[in-house]
């Protein structure tokens, strides 16, 4: 009977202690978050334009800042695919050079593909067409904390992009 109430005691702590643990793990999976979406002070767009050869002026007309993101406002391509891809290195190179952010939230890609009003229909697939010569993927697919980058290449191709629509 004794034994019996101090493994009860024991398993009622343990779960105290799981439910600690859990809430100290998402709390540091918040500041992760936060670190990698928020556009804290000021936003060097002059390191962008020297990146590209461009004035910033160029880049100002192209970036928007506000709420704490960054959306592209202008855009180039044939069809949803070439758009998609086109807004996708667009983004992650302005939020590389101007935020010092490598690494942007798949949400904040789709929500810069939506606001210049294309579909996110296929937006998964169109990324993941990118991968691994032009984005590297950090996460699970599907999962809300998944992360891209450039690679060099990538890069590469963005800044084309961007000198595209400097002109």
């Amino acid at each position: 009977m004794k034994m019996e109430k101090e493994i009860a005691e024991l398993k009622q702590k343990l779960e105290e202690h799981e439910k600690r643990i859990k809430s100290l793990e998402n709390t540091i999976l918040g500041r992760k978050v936060e670190e990698i979406t928020m556009v804290e002070g000021k936003v060097d767009f002059e390191r962008l334009a020297e990146k590209i050869g461009a004035k910033s002026e160029k880049i100002k007309e192209l970036f928007d800042v506000e709420n704490n993101s960054l959306t592209l406002l202008k855009v180039i391509g044939e069809d949803e695919r070439d758009k998609t891809k086109k807004i996708s290195l667009a983004v992650l190179l302005g939020y590389k050079y101007t935020v010092g952010n490598e690494q942007v939230f798949s949400k904040e890609i789709r929500r810069n593909v939506a606001e210049n009003r294309i579909s996110v229909n296929n937006f998964a697939t169109y990324l993941n067409e990118m991968i691994p010569s032009l984005i590297r993927r950090t996460g699970k697919p599907k999962s809300p904390k998944t992360t891209y980058r450039l690679t060099p290449l990538g890069e590469a191709e963005a800044k084309e992009i961007l000198k595209k629509l400097c002109k």
